[in-house]
Parts: C-alpha cells; structure tokens; sequence
C-alpha cells in the first residue's frame, strides 16, 4: 500500500512534454518573442483518448552506472520487452534509422517491464535495467546499466497502471530510457521551401487534417516542388502549431525523401524532409507512433 501511494504522489507531479524546440529554419536560432500556447486538441466523442501523463519522475538521487558497460551497449542488434507488464506476455521494439534508437508505442499493463537483448531469455541474453529502483516507465529520462542477470521484480521498469497510449524509448547512444502517456496534438501543420508558403511563414502555415475517429492521424494533400527563389528550396517539415516552436517533426536525417523513409521523430536537430520529385503529394502523419506516409498522386 505505501508503495501504491508513493506511485500515486509521483504521478501527481507531471509536467507536460511538448518535445525539444525546433531551430529557426535558416539555421539560425534567434530569441524568439513569447507566444500564446497552442490550442487544446479538440474533443473526439467517437473515441475518447487518455491524456492523463506526459512525463512523471521518480524521486531520489540517480545511482551511478555501475557495472555498465558502454562498449558491449553499443552492440545491440535488437530489443524486446517482456514481464507482467506486456501484452501477450513478449514484444520486440522497433529500432529507428539512426542505428541507437529503440521505441515502444501502444497499451502496456500494470506490473513490471524487462528490457532485454533476446525475445526468449537465455544464456546470451542482456538486460537494460535502472539505476534506481522501482523506476517508472514514465520518466523525463532515467540512466539504465546493461547486465546478463535477469532482474528481479524491483530492478525491472515499473509500469503503475494501463493504458493505451504508452511510449518509450531506449537511446543507446544516452544510455538513458524515457518515456510518456502520449496527448495527442491539437493541430499540425506543413511547411518549409517545398511548400507555396516558404519559410517565412509563421502565422500562414499549411493546417493538416485530423482525423475524426483517430485524432493521433493527420492527412495534408497538395503540392509540393522545388522553389528556387528561396533557401533550401526541396525541404520541408511539420509542426505542432502555427509558427516554429515549441513542437515540431523531423527526419532522423537531413535531407530525406519523404517517399523513402516511414518513420520521425518529436523534436530533436532541426533535420528536414525534401521531395525528389515536384508534384502533387497526399501525406498522413501517425503523431502516437512516429510515422508518415506519402504518395505521390500526380507528377
């Protein structure tokens, strides 16, 4: 009961989590004048969304990394995740196109979540575990140290109560795990050198569509060519709201076609997309599980 209660109180202490400031798109990253905050995400009565937590933390001082190993981390082919806490009981991650990167998006249960290097535990399997006991899932980013002993209830990440709408994500290069109850976005919108507004465009941006029975999906259809007279006349990028910051979408590298690459991610270096092909595009964008898919309808 006390360790109920102590969960409850963290998970009280929530700060909202709108991903790292996108740069100004010129490179530049001047001081930008304090601004309204964005629209609330409309109610969805065809499907109620939790929004209850974006970040909680745990308390106490983070214990060192001991017994880590960073050269054996770096080797990670991939990672899945078992325990009480899993539906079906074993789910691999999805690794990102940076190579260091591993994410989990969907409904997790109450219990404890194991991090692990193989789907079924064996002698050859590794374990991601904190380096503070009865770590949440849910945190800003917690150290995690690396060891071939399977965990025991404690040392496992501790998921408090269910829902459907859980991500994390393992970064191998931070060594750290992060994660939140993901709020879906009150708007979204498309622009950049690619599109007929430019980059000089905060306050005319190109609005996407939400989608009415799933407010976590976004489509934008038109077009999209190259615009000489302007900088960086091929790329593009979305964004949370109607001018550059606080919330934005990028590519894990710059200069990625936007017919090749399925996923993004929030916030983070200012990367852009760029079409290898003018014409007229349809885009939708899965805000919970960090993908974008485009056609190219008619060159």
């Amino acid at each position: 009961m006390k360790k109920i209660s102590s969960l409850l109180l963290l998970l009280l202490a929530v700060l909202p989590s709108c991903g790292t400031a996108a740069a100004h798109p010129t490179g530049q990253n001047p001081a930008a004048p304090a601004a309204a905050a964005p629209s609330a995400a409309p109610s969805v009565a065809s499907r109620p969304v939790s929004c209850g937590i974006a970040a909680a933390h745990t308390t106490g001082a983070e214990a060192p990394a001991t017994g880590q190993n960073p050269a054996a981390t770096a080797d990670i082919p991939a990672l899945w995740i078992s325990g009480t806490a899993v539906p079906g009981g074993v789910q691999q991650l999805e690794a990102m196109p940076d190579g260091k990167t591993y994410k989990f998006a969907g409904q997790l249960l109450p219990g404890e979540l194991i991090i692990q290097t193989t789907k079924k535990a064996g002698k050859t399997t590794r374990y991601i575990i904190p380096t503070l006991p009865d770590a949440l899932i849910v945190s800003r980013g917690i150290r995690f140290r690396e060891t071939a002993d399977a965990p025991s209830a404690a040392a496992a990440w501790q998921v408090p109560f269910q829902n459907d709408l859980y991500r994390f994500t393992v970064s191998i290069a931070r060594q750290k795990v992060s994660g939140e109850i993901f709020q879906p976005w009150g708007e979204l919108f498309i622009a950049g050198g690619a599109t007929e507004v430019g980059w000089a465009c905060e306050g005319k941006m190109l609005l996407m569509k939400q989608d009415l029975e799933n407010p976590c999906l976004w489509t934008w259809e038109g077009e999209l060519r190259q615009h000489p007279d302007v900088e960086e006349p091929r790329s593009f990028k979305f964004q949370g709201q109607d001018r550059w910051n606080p919330k934005s979408l990028h590519p894990y590298r710059q200069g990625t076609d936007i017919l090749s690459e399925p996923r993004l991610r929030t916030g983070g270096d200012d990367t852009k997309w760029e079409v290898s092909r003018d014409g007229r595009y349809r885009i939708q964008v899965d805000l919970f599980h960090e993908t974008v898919k485009a056609e190219l309808l008619k060159p």
